[in-house]
Parts: structure tokens; C-alpha cells; sequence
């Protein structure tokens, strides 16, 4: 359930901001959810305990990306 999840917020993303690298994925051992963005100058990892954790981070660092 974890992946669909993130595959639909990193489809959204992507269509909104397409000239960043998203990559998001459960991490099985810990229980966490995990992810990088990356523009052509900055990059940006993502840790969390839950997806609205993880999508207030993700969030956060695109608004400052402002593409």
C-alpha cells in the first residue's frame, strides 16, 4: 500500500515540478519511508514515519525550488 501511495504523490510531483528528480520508496528493515529531490543545483533527502510526513517535507522543499 506504502508504494502505490508514493508512486501516486511522485506522478503528482512530477507533472507539477518536471524538472525534478524524485525518488521515493519504503524502506522494509525500519519501517520509514524515504526519498531524494534533485534540481541541477541542489538535492534534497527525505526521511519520514508517515506520508504526511513525508509530503510536508517533499512540499516544503519545492516551494523553494520555485521552477
Amino acid at each position: 500500500m506504502a508504494q502505490t501511495e508514493l508512486d501516486e504523490i511522485k506522478d503528482y510531483w512530477t507533472q507539477k515540478y518536471p524538472t525534478v528528480a524524485i525518488t521515493l520508496y519504503p524502506k522494509q528493515d525500519d519501517g520509514k519511508l524515504r526519498g531524494k529531490m534533485m534540481t541541477h543545483n541542489d538535492s534534497y533527502d527525505l526521511q519520514a514515519d508517515t506520508i504526511g510526513e513525508l509530503i510536508s517535507q517533499g512540499e516544503s522543499f519545492l516551494r523553494k525550488v520555485r521552477l
